[in-house]
């Protein structure tokens, strides 16, 4: 694998709320759009988080398959991820051709079309089944759909791994979990109105 680094602020092995199914998530470090009342504003900030190689990260997600082989896929969020779209193709690619039925779900701030206009950025796209695209609007905020924030933001199904699944799309709860990894603690969800799963 041709590594490079990426810059990235957490990686969980498990969570059952950044998207369907159990999962693992990565949280890329670095955004150039900024949302106003970004959830994750100390994610924005290009020089914090930690360089990794992506052939480290690489068997970070491969071991969390192995060790619980119910794990469908892997959540890509941030920050914002295509921010870093060269380095994360090059690990999307290894782990399509490493992991058979495997789905990939990413989450962007860019609209689609920008994504589309942007040779890099719609290649690492097309390596996912799902990507959740456009910026969070805080005058646009729902509580609707269930992992999407804004309804301006869109769901463009690369594969067809996830259509019938989100169709319709879930509706909106409150949902959070608290993982302990070593000393530390992360806490990761979206809350939104509505009832707590």
């Amino acid at each position: 694998m041709n590594s490079v680094n990426l810059k990235i602020n957490n990686f969980i092995e498990e969570t059952k709320v950044e998207g369907p199914f159990i999962r693992s998530a990565v949280w890329l470090q670095g955004c150039s759009i900024l949302c106003e009342e970004c959830c994750n504003p100390h994610m924005q900030n290009f020089d914090d988080g930690n360089e990794v190689e992506t052939a480290k990260l690489y068997t970070s997600i491969l071991s969390a398959k192995m060790k619980n082989p119910e794990t469908e896929g892997l959540t890509i969020l941030g920050g914002e991820p295509l921010d870093q779209a060269k380095p994360l193709g090059i690990l999307l690619e290894k782990l399509k051709e490493k992991i058979t039925n495997y789905g990939i779900i990413l989450f962007t701030g860019y609209n689609w079309r920008e994504v589309e206009k942007d040779s890099e950025k719609i290649k690492t796209a097309e390596l996912c089944d799902l990507v959740i695209a456009g910026p969070y609007i805080k005058s646009l905020k729902s509580a609707s759909r269930r992992w999407i924030g804004s309804d301006n933001q869109v769901a463009k199904f690369i594969t067809d791994r996830y259509s019938k699944l989100l169709t319709p799309w879930p509706k909106g709860i409150i949902e959070f979990e608290i993982t302990f990894k070593d000393s530390e603690i992360s806490f990761n969800g979206t809350p939104t109105e509505g009832k707590i799963l």
